[in-house]
Parts: structure tokens; C-alpha cells; sequence
């Protein structure tokens, strides 16, 4: 790496982009760029785990321990 590119410290300098605003109870969709607001998102993974109950993917136990973990793992204190 040539000096232009260092920094002062000697550590290599990088382009950043533009701050992007993350809101906290919003989730970003990866290959449509979609904003979804959280209570979305969970009625889409729930409705996910249902239907795959439903075509037998997943037996019924299983997917209530997994709905069960989740909504363990995502609850927060208010």
C-alpha cells in the first residue's frame, strides 16, 4: 500500500459511505431494500413456522419449541 492511502496513524484510510438511519423497531427486507416495521417480521416468521407445520416439513413439537425459543429470546423489558 503506498503512503497516499495510510492515515496518520499509519492505518490504511477507507471510503465510507453515507450514514444511513437505522430505526430500531424496523428491519430491512436484504434483496427488495424493503423497510418492514417488527411486528411484521413476526407475524411473517410465525406464519412461516405455521405453514411449514402445516406441509409437514416440521412436526408440530418442534415447531413449538422453536416459536416458544423465539418469543423467549426476543422479549425485552419496557
Amino acid at each position: 500500500m503506498s503512503m497516499s492511502a495510510r492515515g496518520a496513524a499509519g492505518s490504511p484510510r477507507f471510503q465510507t459511505s453515507p450514514a444511513v438511519q437505522v430505526e430500531a423497531d424496523r428491519f430491512v427486507v436484504p434483496l427488495v431494500h424493503a423497510r418492514l416495521c417488527e411486528p411484521t417480521v413476526t407475524r411473517g416468521f410465525y406464519a412461516g413456522l405455521g405453514a411449514a407445520v402445516v406441509l409437514g416439513v416440521v412436526d408440530l413439537p418442534v415447531a413449538v419449541l422453536v416459536g416458544v425459543g423465539v418469543a423467549i429470546a426476543r422479549h425485552r423489558r419496557t
